[in-house]
Formats: structure tokens, sequence, C-alpha cells
């Protein structure tokens, strides 16, 4: 608040300037970034391990569209596939998705971020998050994440 009236919050410039203010602002929430841009082969890597660790946890992160359906029908189709051949399919549907114009991570955009899971009471994550949200970025809680809770923080 200036001269008594709401000023808006300046929204920076980028992702990591945000992450940087938020790092200042709770300097004891031990913020680091964990992840950064990713290339198509690692989104669909990170996003197999997912379905095969935790198919619920899977549809729940992800936003309903075309390619999570296919992963998903995919996936339920072929419930003996290695590892690997589940990687090759996923990266083949995000490669047809991102052709037909679908935005499937702002990973593979460098919009996003994942950073370790703030330390704090409910209270103080809900600030944060709030925090961030009032910078213009979008929060996603990942606390059963196949490679570890963290959030996912999308600009």
């Amino acid at each position: 608040m200036t001269n008594g009236r709401n000023v808006p919050p300046i929204r920076p410039a980028n992702i990591d300037q945000l992450l940087l203010t938020i790092q200042n602002e709770f300097p004891t929430a031990g913020i680091r970034i964990t992840g950064r841009a990713r290339t198509i082969r690692r989104q669909a890597e990170l996003m197999a391990q997912r379905i095969r660790a935790n198919r619920q946890e899977f549809l729940r992160t992800y936003r309903p569209a075309q390619h999570i359906t296919e992963m998903d029908q995919w996936y339920l189709q072929n419930p003996t596939a290695t590892e690997q051949v589940t990687v090759n399919e996923f990266e083949r549907i995000i490669q047809d998705a991102r052709a037909r114009g679908a935005q499937v991570s702002n990973h593979l955009s460098d919009t996003a971020r994942d950073i370790s899971w703030p330390i704090g009471t409910n209270q103080q994550l809900d600030a944060i998050e709030a925090r961030v949200r009032a910078l213009g970025a979008r929060v996603l809680r990942e606390p059963n994440a196949a490679g570890g809770r963290h959030w996912h923080v999308d600009w």
C-alpha cells in the first residue's frame, strides 16, 4: 500500500526473477530451484515414470488434454511395457501434441521451474504460495512426485 492506495505488485520480468524475489522474501523457507527447462525426451521420461509409479497421481497432476488421454489409454493398453518403451511412446505423443499446438509443459518452453518443498508451517506455505500467485505465477504442489516432493511453478 502506497499513499493509502492499493498498488498491485510489480510483475517480475521472468520466472527466475520471480523465484529470486520469493527466496529473498522468505529466506528461512530454504527454497531452491531443482528443475528447469527440459527436452521433449526428458519430459517424456518424467511423465512415464510418474504414470508407472502412480496412475492416479499422474492424472491429478496434469490438466485434462488430448495428449494426457492418449498417454493414459496407451499405458492402460500396454501394462507390461518396459519403461523405455513407455518413454518412447510418450515422446512420440508429446511431439504429436506439440505439432497440433498443444502446450504439454511449461518446462519445454523454459517458463516453469520445480522448486524444493519450502520449509515452514502450513500457514507459511500458504503465504509463500499466495505471494507467488500475486506475482503472476501458478503453483502446483506435488507431494507424491516420482522424483520426490516439490512445487512446480508456471510462469
